[in-house]
């Protein structure tokens, strides 16, 4: 099977990138890292549709696939799968996202054919045994459980399930109990059928390994492999603003999330959302820390976070008090957005936010883990390497004006949405609270 190749090298802090891209016939994509210093591989197979692309009867089945995988193949069972991945480090693990589903593992560079055949046949020969489908699907329901017990958890399925009503990307990645038990073997097995195909498929790799081992690896498992015939074409959600309460008498805090949209993975503006993420509520020196818990006590625990899609997105700010301060939570809350919409950020204030995300990313390179997971999101949302050094350059661009401009655009109180979880008898939070 004939195939492209593509290299792109690039630095950062030292670190001198050998990146090398190639697509097979079939639609693959390999892409990988050599990094000669270290004695570790890690690679994984990326799938580009999560839970994203289910209708409303396949809620939850692309996370119960996911599980469903490590229950048995053609040539391992249950049992088998997991005495191999114990004896190859235990590192094996996977996960289900609204738009991306992994299936990874970290080995010693000398067992990396053992492994990968361990994951292509665990992606590419699942039996789908009906009583190991019954296994699971009880796993999964424990599973869904635990989130229900775990409040701050839960409180954020519950915001973007308000966020983007009827809308896959607003769904539980979980499923539901009814939505499980619908996931029988021909449901299970057409589905997988339908979205595990080579050019939905990205193949990373980072550690001390050569592009041409792993291109051998993918073309002996993958390469016979057919390409899909219907393409995803995904639905951009409408973003709705909404007040969302939910009374649970057995908690002792309560839970608070608000939120608006923000720009996209692929927006110009991803940089600016960011630091401005990181300004209000990205560490003990933001704002929203200082003010709510340094100043007015009213917290344990408060930030900011950027939740981006590939064309769409919003940035959520999370507090836990009890429910006789939320009301002043929310007030200092609404204080902090009026100013930074209002006043520039000092260079001092951003540019120390700057060396935060800088710090973040260098770090990050450091684990051979965390490089395999950034090629892969980076070819799905980018098709291409996007080196550190480019990055840190994008971040320092960013301007105070930038920051105020994007902070008037999103914080529109019309547009400003509230979950509030807890012991809330008697509480009720208005529009006219959510005044920025």
């Amino acid at each position: 099977m004939q195939s492209k190749a593509v290299a792109r090298e690039g630095s950062a802090s030292g670190y001198q990138l050998q990146v090398r891209k190639t697509r097979l016939d079939n639609g693959l994509v390999v892409v990988s890292e050599q990094v000669p210093h270290v004695r570790s591989v890690s690679f994984g197979v990326f799938l580009r549709s999560g839970s994203r692309r289910e209708q409303d009867a396949q809620h939850g089945l692309t996370h119960f696939i996911e599980h469903a995988l490590f229950k048995g193949t053609r040539k391992r069972s249950v049992a088998q799968i997991a005495a191999e991945a114990d004896t190859l480090g235990g590192n094996l693990d996977a996960f289900t996202g609204r738009e991306m589903v992994g299936f990874y593992d970290k080995v010693l560079d000398e067992h990396l054919p053992r492994a990968f055949d361990l994951i292509a046949d665990l992606v590419t020969a699942p039996t789908f045994d009906p009583v190991e489908l019954d296994k699971e699907r009880n796993v999964i329901l424990e599973e869904i459980k635990m989130v229900e017990d775990t409040p701050d958890d839960i409180i954020f399925d519950l915001f973007c399930e308000n966020f983007y009503p009827q809308h896959p990307l607003g769904r539980p990645i979980l499923g539901t109990p009814e939505s499980l038990a619908q996931f029988k073997g021909a449901v299970v097995r057409s589905y997988y059928d339908d979205i595990y195909r080579p050019d939905n498929f990205v193949l990373a790799a980072a550690g001390n390994l050569t592009h041409e081992a792993l291109l051998e690896l993918a073309q002996a498992h993958f390469g016979a492999l057919q390409p899909s015939k219907t393409p995803f074409v995904p639905t951009t959600p409408i973003p709705t603003p909404h007040l969302t309460l939910r009374h649970k008498a057995e908690l002792e805090q309560s839970h608070l999330v608000l939120g608006v949209p923000c720009p996209s993975l692929v927006s110009e503006d991803r940089y600016v959302a960011q630091i401005l993420s990181v300004i209000l509520g990205g560490g003990s020196s933001s704002r929203l820390f200082q003010s709510i818990r340094e100043e007015l006590g009213l917290v344990y625990t408060v930030f900011a976070a950027v939740n981006p899609f590939s064309d769409c997105g919003y940035l959520t700010i999370y507090a836990g008090t009890s429910t006789d301060q939320i009301d002043e939570t929310v007030a200092a809350t609404m204080t902090e957005l009026q100013r930074i919409k209002q006043e520039p950020v000092p260079d001092e204030e951003l540019q120390r936010n700057k060396d935060q995300l800088k710090a973040s990313l260098v770090l990050n390179l450091e684990s051979t883990s965390a490089r395999m997971s950034a090629l892969a999101a980076q070819e799905m949302t980018f098709g291409r390497f996007i080196s550190p050094d480019e990055i840190i350059a994008q971040v320092e661009a960013v301007t105070a004006e930038d920051v105020q401009r994007l902070a008037n655009e999103i914080f529109e109180p019309q547009m400003l949405a509230a979950t509030v979880l807890g012991d809330l008898d008697g509480f009720t939070l208005t529009q006219e609270q959510l005044q920025c």
